[in-house]
């Protein structure tokens, strides 16, 4: 039992990688089992998410309570946390000043966006092998939930539109309401969603690097907010 709660981040990380592929493979099952249409989306559609949601919120609220540990020292001094993040915030920065690009140019932007993040993200994979996990965990959580994509029946026809948007695909939900409230069409402004995605990378990366607990807390965020984007992304497809 003492063994079982030493490796219980070990556990929870994987947990979180499962969980975002079962999640985003079963987004069409889900769909299918709301018996839901675009004339008549079924009540399930939000009232499960927000139950889910609610749930979340109470498992975190409970977090400094649990018996989570890991099996190594997986906090970083905060000094020096502070400091990195500050390099986080550049690169965050750096990406936005090129929105621009993404605008004008949505396959080309992706790509540059897409490739940025990824090379930071290896860079901090094979220098902190403490935090792989964790990492791959944040990862699996932005990336899993859309699974179904791959094994879609229409996949030929909307290959180039996941080529343009999985740098979005994470903060696909979050994107599409801001430019709603804003009065700004989805499509023509994709470089918020990059910024978003960006954003969400960054901070987890930065989390992480304080300990378990709030890793935990944000994955469940970052798979929510996935898996709602997800399932948004479907019923755009079904249209």
């Amino acid at each position: 039992m003492s063994k079982l709660k030493h490796h219980s981040s070990t556990l929870i990380f994987v947990g979180f990688i499962a969980a975002s592929l079962l999640v985003g493979w079963y987004i069409p099952a889900f769909y299918a089992w709301t018996d839901s249409d675009q004339s008549r989306p079924s009540p399930l559609l939000w009232q499960l998410p927000l139950t889910t949601a609610i749930l979340a919120f109470v498992f975190c609220v409970a977090l400094p309570w649990l018996p989570i540990s890991s099996d190594h020292t997986n906090a970083e001094p905060r000094a020096l946390v502070r400091y990195r993040f500050h390099s986080l915030l550049l690169i965050a920065t750096g990406v936005a000043s090129m929105i621009a690009v993404p605008a004008k140019f949505p396959l080309v932007g992706a790509g540059i966006v897409t490739a940025g993040m990824g090379a930071y993200f290896i860079q901090f994979w094979l220098r902190h092998p403490q935090h792989r996990l964790a990492a791959s965990s944040l990862i699996a959580c932005m990336i899993l939930p859309y699974a179904w994509i791959v094994a879609y029946k229409h996949f030929g026809q909307i290959f180039q539109t996941v080529m343009a948007l999985i740098g979005i695909f994470p903060t696909f939900y979050p994107a599409n309401w801001i430019c709603y409230f804003a009065g700004i069409p989805f499509r023509e402004s994709p470089g918020l969603g990059f910024l978003l995605t960006t954003l969400e990378l960054v901070g987890g990366l930065w989390l992480i690097r304080l300990g378990p607990k709030r890793t935990i807390a944000y994955l469940l965020l970052v798979v929510l907010v996935s898996a709602m984007g997800s399932l948004s992304f479907y019923q755009a497809v079904r249209a």
